[in-house]
């Protein structure tokens, strides 16, 4: 988009423009004139609530409030009938935020409300910041957008931003809290670490959500083979619990209370809740002895691996360690997601309902929103093979018209920028007719499918909304009471938003800087337990030994805030992480997950990911 002639920077102060829409229209251009006398050469387009498009000789859209315009031309633009476009392919997240902001202003129209003015280039950059790169700016990158007098210059930030690490660190941060990432409790080895970087990787690579969701559910092996089993392996042993998570996080529905009984106010039955849950009856997370083929693999290598130490003459202490260190191996090798060939979900032993028996099999069956489902693509898949349940399962989830899937991340995604979701609470969309704006609520599905599941590319269309970026809503909206987006809702910054903007100001750049090890450490203990031995297992206890000491060297590169250099932004040194009383000077997704309790992170806000969306924002003491 070229720049506008000097004249007409006023009018876009304004009211920004911030879409690149490319139309043809057969209206003719004529001059327009705003209340102070300037002039403006351009075409019609239309009108969005008080603001009046025009689409300037160079085919770029600028928007000016009509209240700005004289009063004739006033009259004119209400008058006008906008005539018929052609959107080309660059002006595509032009015309879907148009029709998102379309359906925003006529719920306001019904509403007898009206869209907050727009922020200024101050507040824009600070809000697009904190949502995109969940960081302030530093001082060069607030400069250089402050200065930039192109019209366009907020669609480049959007673009510019979406492509940054820091995107992918804030919106790591985002997935991390929703599938309650952490290390599990019952394995000093057994680290988060490798779902955590694929999670990152496929956020890097834009990977589409439902492929992304699709893989997590139907991963198998080790964590530190396939990070993507980290989902199924966060809930390890509770299969149950896990699909109560999952109907939760990927489809809005909340199906919880149906593990036990019959849905107190939904229409699940607990018959419903646990033919969905044999979908992943045939599904072990943790091996135990008999699935191995030789027995219990502590017993074949500890004599095995005793002998050996003893004819080596090793220290009888050492051994000693050795053997304890072996125990948390062989336990961290133990998780492992495979099929076994036979389902072991069965209804509970207090099960009370006429249509089963205490005890009985359970054959997997998938829930139905309305009688229509029936017809729906989605239900068309094979459910007689035990292997293929869960692919069974996330192919019908994932589904392009599964109507909760594309509907509950759109909406998530949405509440990401406003603060709100049309849908509340986002994790159980009961009923889409009854959100705040059911035509937008749905119009976000279509938007996700259209866009193939893209986050980044949804994301794009939202940010480029004339309501994402009008001012923020003050008020504060009552507990029940929908939000119809005059513009975001003003809310405390999180934690991590935060943690990682004290890292601006200390780092310049913290996206330098990394605090992973690379999946060293779960490499060093891989072991086959069905064909391990004595020999293999000295082997990776060394390697095991190496990895921790190369972790440990990483540590430790001391920061003086006191001295001269400290004003400047320091660089990273052969891979050194950062530390300063007591704290690592790295983002907050570089970091232990969930962060130590008594941590900033911790004080401030972030959850300790026992709870779906357990982050906060409240105000306590410590601060």
């Amino acid at each position: 988009m070229n720049r506008f002639p000097q004249f007409v920077s006023h009018l876009a102060a304004l009211a920004f423009c911030h879409l690149a829409l490319e139309a043809e229209l057969e209206a003719e251009s004529r001059i327009w004139t705003d209340h102070q006398g300037r002039t403006l050469e351009a075409e019609f387009v239309g009108l969005e609530g008080d603001t009046v498009l025009f689409k300037s000789s160079t085919g770029a859209t600028v928007r000016v409030e009509l209240a700005k315009l004289s009063a004739e031309d006033q009259k004119i633009a209400a008058s006008s009938t906008p005539a018929p476009q052609h959107i080309t392919i660059d002006g595509e997240v032009a015309a879907a935020a148009a029709r998102l902001d379309g359906l925003i202003q006529q719920q306001l129209q019904k509403e007898g409300l009206k869209p907050n003015p727009l922020t200024t280039d101050e507040q824009f950059l600070r809000r697009v910041y904190l949502d995109i790169a969940g960081r302030i700016p530093n001082l060069q990158e607030a400069n250089a957008f402050l200065e930039n007098s192109a019209p366009d210059k907020r669609a480049q930030l959007i673009d510019t931003l979406l492509d940054s690490p820091g995107y992918v660190s804030h919106l790591y941060n985002y997935m991390a809290d929703m599938f309650r990432v952490r290390d599990p409790d019952n394995s000093r080895l057994m680290k988060a670490d490798p779902w955590v970087e694929w999670i990152k990787q496929s956020l890097r690579d834009d990977k589409p959500y439902d492929v992304f969701a699709r893989e997590m559910l139907t991963a198998d092996g080790k964590l530190w083979a396939n990070g993507a089993t980290g989902y199924l392996l966060r809930d390890s042993g509770m299969t149950l619990d896990n699909l109560a998570n999952t109907f939760s996080i990927f489809l809005a529905t909340d199906v919880a209370c149906a593990q036990c009984h019959d849905h107190p106010f939904a229409d699940w039955t607990q018959m419903q809740f646990f033919e969905m849950a044999a979908f992943f009856g045939a599904t072990v997370t943790q091996v135990n002895d008999s699935q191995f083929k030789n027995g219990d693999p502590m017993e074949r290598i500890v004599g095995g691996l005793m002998e050996l130490a003893e004819s080596s003459g090793a220290d009888p202490e050492q051994v000693e360690k050795a053997r304890d260190l072996l125990g948390d191996v062989i336990a961290a090798n133990r998780f492992e997601v495979r099929d076994i060939g036979q389902n072991y979900v069965r209804l509970p032993g207090d099960y009370k309902y006429k249509d089963g028996k205490p005890g009985e099999e359970v054959k997997p069956k998938f829930i139905r929103w309305d009688g229509e489902d029936r017809y729906n693509e989605a239900y068309r898949q094979n459910r007689n093979t035990e292997e293929k349940l869960r692919e069974s399962f996330a192919a019908w989830m994932t589904h392009p018209t599964n109507p909760r899937f594309a509907m509950s991340i759109a909406n998530r995604m949405w509440k990401r920028a406003f603060g709100m979701g049309v849908g509340e609470p986002i994790r159980n969309i009961d009923d889409p007719n009854a959100t705040s704006n059911p035509a937008l609520i749905k119009q976000l599905a279509r938007e996700m499918l259209r866009l193939k599941f893209s986050l980044k590319n949804f994301m794009r269309v939202v940010y480029n909304t004339r309501a994402y970026q009008g001012q923020a809503i003050q008020e504060a909206i009552p507990m029940g009471a929908p939000c119809y987006f005059q513009g975001p809702l003003v809310r405390r910054m999180t934690a991590e938003q935060t943690w990682d903007s004290f890292m601006t100001l200390v780092l310049g750049n913290p996206d330098a800087y990394r605090g992973d090890d690379g999946g060293l450490l779960g490499r060093s203990i891989d072991l086959d337990l069905d064909n391990v031995t004595p020999q293999i297992v000295a082997s990776k206890l060394d390697g095991f030994k190496r990895a921790e000491e190369m972790a440990a060297a990483r540590r430790g590169g001391g920061l003086d805030m006191a001295s001269s250099g400290a004003s400047a932004a320091p660089s990273p040194a052969q891979g050194k992480v950062l530390e300063y009383g007591g704290y690592k000077l790295l983002r907050a997704a570089e970091l232990e997950q969930p962060a130590p309790e008594g941590h900033f992170l911790r004080e401030f806000g972030q959850g300790d990911r026992n709870l779906i969306d357990g982050n906060h924002t409240e105000g306590s003491q410590p601060q």
